[in-house]
């Protein structure tokens, strides 16, 4: 015998109407909490925006159930929380990527900006000096006031201190003392 799709909202139904035909003895006081607090979420949001009308019930009926089922709200609340998490990670990797590609954007078209005065293909400001325009000469005399003196130190040579780019063991002999699972 094959099971049907319709097989298991067949057997929930069963279970749930089992369960609510002998139900255990502290159910119904449970039940009767959680409604109640959702009616007094209901009746304050009376006057209220839409979603005061939807957040009230339903954030004083899940209090209600959380005073009555602590445990199972524990899990629930642990479970959401990992999902919120989960999706704001989500978000920000997404944000990050469309961020990312349009600076990548930029520094692409800077780069080939770059390549083509190098190449010669673009006009540089000591070349269009040769013109003899206004705008030509103004470009060189800046040109000029931003070139390095032959006396300025242009870049440092940077190393890192060996003794600084320890990750954790304070001796190299301790190596066997870590794991090395990743």
């Amino acid at each position: 015998m094959g099971s049907h799709p319709g097989d298991a909202g067949v057997l929930a139904a069963t279970d749930a109407y089992v369960y609510l035909k002998n139900p255990p003895e502290d159910f119904l006081p449970k039940i009767g909490v959680i409604t109640a607090s959702g009616l007094v979420g209901l009746i304050s949001a009376k006057k209220g925006s839409k979603l005061k009308k939807i957040a009230y019930p339903l954030g004083l009926a899940a209090l209600g159930a959380s005073v009555c089922y602590p445990a199972q709200a524990v899990v629930i609340t642990k479970i959401t929380g990992k999902k919120a998490y989960a999706t704001s990670q989500w978000i920000y990797e997404v944000l990050g990527s469309l961020w990312t590609e349009s600076y990548t954007q930029k520094e692409t078209e800077h780069k080939e900006e770059v390549k083509l005065r190098r190449d010669g293909k673009l006009d540089t400001p000591a070349a269009m000096v040769g013109t003899g325009s206004k705008v030509s000469t103004l470009s060189a005399q800046v040109a000029g006031k931003l070139a390095p003196s032959p006396g300025a130190v242009t870049a440092t040579q940077f190393k890192a201190d060996p003794k600084l780019m320890d990750h954790g063991q304070s001796n190299p002999e301790d190596v066997d003392m870590y794991s090395t699972r990743s």
